[in-house]
């Protein structure tokens, strides 16, 4: 019996395993590391929202664009959705709320050039940059 006791005893000593400071110096390098991971991925999918809205907004401009020469400038010289949609395979999806836009405006100048392109409220200039407002 003493024998075995020795024996376990002597097992034990050399089995390895992580002490309390280990794991906690790996919680900690773990924790900063997604301290910074975090919201570097919530700026790219953000990001990557922008693009999409600006992608919609060239795409809105094509459209008006194959609308005006096919059927000419409108008299109030602002095209909607509903004129559009027959000139888009389908209406492209908001990224933000993911359905599609319910509002899509596109303005043309005096000249019957595009200046602008409004999708659900935020405003494109005619190459699908984001206008800035000045608030």
């Amino acid at each position: 019996m003493k024998n075995l006791l020795s024996v376990r005893m002597k097992t034990v000593k050399t089995e390895k395993g992580f002490t309390l400071v280990e794991l906690l110096a790996t919680i900690v390098i773990l924790g900063i590391i997604a301290a910074i991971a975090v919201p570097a991925i919530g700026n790219l999918i953000e990001n990557t929202k922008q693009d999409a809205h600006e992608a919609n907004a060239k795409q809105m401009v094509e459209a008006a664009r194959l609308y005006v020469l096919t059927e000419g400038a409108p008299k109030n010289n602002k095209l909607s959705k509903k004129q559009l949609d027959g000139y888009l395979e389908s209406i492209p999806q908001n990224p933000t709320t993911e359905k599609p836009y319910k509002s899509i405006t596109v303005s043309l100048d005096s000249n019957q050039k595009i200046s602008g392109v409004t999708l659900d409220g935020m405003s494109f200039d005619s190459d699908g940059k984001v206008i800035e407002s000045s608030n």
